[in-house]
Order: C-alpha cells, then structure tokens, then sequence
C-alpha cells in the first residue's frame, strides 16, 4: 500500500505524507472504531489544513484502495444513524436527502460525513 501511495502522490509531499500516515495508523489499530470522523483521520494524518486531509481521505476512499469508506450518518430522536447507500449518492450529487422510513428531506444540518473501515483495511487486518 504504502508503494502505491508513494507512486500517486510522488509530486504532492503534503499529501503523500498525510495518506502514509493515516495508512499507519489505521493499519497498525487492533481494533476500529465502527465510525471515524473528519477529526478524529485529521489527528491520524498530522496535519492541520483541512484540505489535504479531505484530498487524502478522498484518495483513501476510493475503489482502488478502499481503505475507508465515506458513509452518511443522520440524528434522530437523540440517536445516530448510517444512511442507505443510495442516499449517500444523492447527497454526493447535491440533491436532498430523505429519512429512509419517513420519506421526509433530512435537513444538511443533521447530517455527518464519517468514515468506516472500507475492505483494504479489513483485508490488511485479517492478513
């Protein structure tokens, strides 16, 4: 993985260097969080400019690599909850969102982008 990331990234060092470390200290975890936040990759990769570590989170995410997976969490009645996949395509479109038993739009505010493990990293735990 860490050739890869190198090879892709060879001519952006910031990004290069927060992907490498988000890898490691994602890989090197005996256990994961079932839900990552934006904060909680940012600390991983040691970096403070938000859009280097969006960049390397996208990359991250992406079907090649499939270290994490971008998913869509929802607040209702004081719980949090994963949002179906097609809703996640919908709001990666711009379009609204709606509750999956309600029908009714879901207000942005009430979203949250988070991370999860994606199948690289469950692949790399289990070898």
């Amino acid at each position: 993985m860490t050739g890869i990331i190198h090879d892709d990234w060879a001519c952006e060092p910031s990004v290069r260097d927060a992907c490498l470390h988000l890898w490691q200290a994602l890989s090197e975890k005996e256990s994961h969080l079932d839900h990552y936040t934006f904060d909680d990759l940012q600390k991983f990769a040691e970096v403070a400019d938000h859009a280097v570590v969006a960049q390397a989170l996208l990359y991250l995410s992406n079907p090649k690599l499939r270290v994490l997976r971008t998913c869509l969490m929802y607040e209702f009645n004081g719980g949090y909850f994963e949002l179906p996949a097609e809703e996640v395509e919908h709001y990666s479109k711009g379009e609204g969102v709606v509750h999956p038993e309600y029908g009714e739009p879901i207000d942005e505010s009430e979203i949250l982008v988070c991370f999860t493990p994606g199948a690289g990293l469950q692949q790399k735990a289990a070898s």
